[in-house]
């Protein structure tokens, strides 16, 4: 099937600035509500109120007929990946500065430059290649393994890392035959299995929400649902290696909400690592280079 949407890299850019920073503006909500709620609990609360903005897309796009889609399993995947992905981010939220966690967060994107060349076909110029060293570079200094200053709970952000960088991959894939609206839907379904299958079966992961806790869930998921929506349509604009750099803007929320709601201020590791691999995503923007057609035109 042919793509639906021609590549626009100025919307693409623009839908993954706006979508990953409603996100961090999401985050906040994530590290107040946990503090009562564990994060199943959370995740479950928060899909259910995400529904809303994706109802709302699939009325307005008139893709209700698409949901039975042609790709179950490519949908299945990439739902099951950034769940994953966000386990993985709110059990490091526990216990980091919110700006800690979205830098080594960060090394998501620089991990879908050479994953795109092996799974998408995309030629990716010795210009990445570089980048995702020091972007690495950069996630070393803030970590500092192998020193007394290590911060073993910064691997969840590694391994919630890699779940994104596929999140990403599968989103450029089925971009191409899948509607957005139609990819947030079952995004959301996958999220709201995620929480809602340990409340159920697992003690300790009670739904009991005050009436604050409540409301902030009820924010975070309408925050959610729009920016899954934006961030699935980014990666149908632009190409994959060329969008996710743009998702370390995050980093600028990031700071001033951390600093504005829990006071935290970056340590210098934690900034020097922060510059690299600010330093990394505007070298990975600026040599990006339109890669031929390939084996994207490809259903999955």
């Amino acid at each position: 099937m042919a793509r639906e949407t021609a590549d626009n890299p100025g919307a693409a850019i623009g839908c993954i600035i706006l979508g990953i920073g409603l996100l961090t503006c999401g985050d906040v909500i994530a590290k107040l509500v946990t503090d009562h709620l564990t994060p199943f609990a959370y995740i479950c609360l928060r899909s259910l109120f995400a529904f809303i903005p994706v109802v709302l897309a699939l009325t307005l796009s008139r893709c209700w007929s698409r949901l039975r889609t042609s790709h179950p399993w490519g949908q299945a995947a990439r739902g099951l990946s950034m769940a994953v992905a966000y386990n993985c981010y709110l059990q490091a939220l526990q216990t980091m500065p919110i700006a800690d966690v979205t830098a080594l967060f960060f090394i998501a994107p620089f991990l879908v430059a050479p994953l795109s060349r092996f799974v998408l076909g995309e030629h990716v110029p010795l210009s990445r290649w570089i980048a995702v060293a020091i972007a690495f570079a950069g996630v070393l200094v803030i970590v500092q393994p192998g020193t007394d200053a290590f911060r073993p709970e910064g691997l969840w952000c590694v391994a919630g890392a890699l779940a994104a960088a596929v999140t990403a991959l599968l989103a450029r894939r089925l971009g191409g035959t899948e509607p957005a609206a139609v990819t947030s839907f079952y995004t959301t379904i996958a999220f709201l299995l995620t929480g809602a299958i340990p409340v159920a079966l697992l003690p300790g992961h009670v739904l009991d929400p005050t009436g604050w806790e409540l409301l902030l869930a009820a924010a975070a998921g309408l925050l959610a649902g729009t920016a899954h929506f934006l961030i699935v349509l980014a990666y149908r604009r632009g190409e994959a290696s060329l969008v996710a750099p743009f998702e370390y803007s995050a980093l600028i929320v990031a700071i001033v909400l951390g600093y504005l709601f829990f006071g935290d201020v970056p340590t210098p590791p934690v900034w020097a690592g922060m510059a690299l691999i600010v330093a990394a995503g505007i070298l990975l923007a600026r040599r990006s280079a339109r890669p031929p057609r390939g084996p994207l035109d490809q259903p999955l």
